[in-house]
């Protein structure tokens, strides 16, 4: 009878075709599903493997710990992250927090929880997880967001404070590491509103005075 090949349970794809970046994402893909069934404490390199398909050594030849994959399982979560351009500064804000919303929303507390207690004893691991708390696609991505709202004269021009760039998305963070609550759309328009946005001195769409709109004092009655 010919030999079968061996196919990783979480993609299907035979093991031995697999390289580089394409087995570490079937790596990442097996983790995310061994946390979400599992939970972080019961999570284990020998779990992972298996459902991607591979041998723990392989594992390792990569990541050095368990929560060191883990850890890198989080920030592709939030890799790529597209830019809003509505045309308004207010709508491409709530546009870029509710993709910051989702991806936590599809993050086990646990996980985050997990690996903060693991960084006590590991101080290489607490400086990632600082690294993946800072990290700059989200920022760089709201960064973007300023720089066409100044060009649109919605707000002055920067430069802005990174803390400022970022207020919106840690607030967001914060309460879900430290609360465990995910906020609603109602918590990200009242963060958008009350606070991001005055901050910045924006205007909206329909109070922005476009050259030649004022009218002249000569007709005003």
């Amino acid at each position: 009878m010919p030999n079968t090949p061996r196919t990783a349970p979480s993609t299907g794809e035979p093991m031995s075709r697999r390289r580089g970046a394409e087995l570490e994402d079937a790596i990442l893909v097996a983790a995310r599903e061994e946390l979400a069934e599992l939970g972080y404490a019961k999570s284990t390199m020998a779990g992972i493997a298996n459902r991607a398909g591979t041998s723990k050594p392989v594992l390792y030849r990569r990541w050095s710990s368990l929560p060191e994959l883990l850890l890198d399982t989080l920030r592709s979560r939030f890799a790529n992250v597209p830019v809003p351009d509505t045309g308004d500064l207010r709508d491409d804000v709530l546009g870029l927090l509710r993709q910051a919303q989702a991806n936590l929303g599809d993050t086990r507390r646990d996980t985050v929880s997990g690996l903060i207690a693991d960084t006590v004893h590991d101080p290489r691991l607490a400086q990632r997880l600082r690294d993946l708390i800072a990290d700059s696609t989200l920022s760089d991505a709201m960064s973007t967001v300023l720089e066409r709202a100044a060009e649109r004269g919605q707000i002055p021009p920067g430069p802005w404070p990174r803390r400022v760039i970022t207020l919106p998305i840690s607030l967001l963070r914060d309460d879900f590491v430290v609360f465990g609550i995910l906020p609603s759309d109602a918590d990200l328009a009242a963060v958008t509103d009350e606070v991001f946005l005055p901050l910045l001195g924006y205007a909206s769409p329909s109070s922005v005075v476009r050259n030649g709109d004022r009218p002249s004092s000569e007709h005003r009655e």
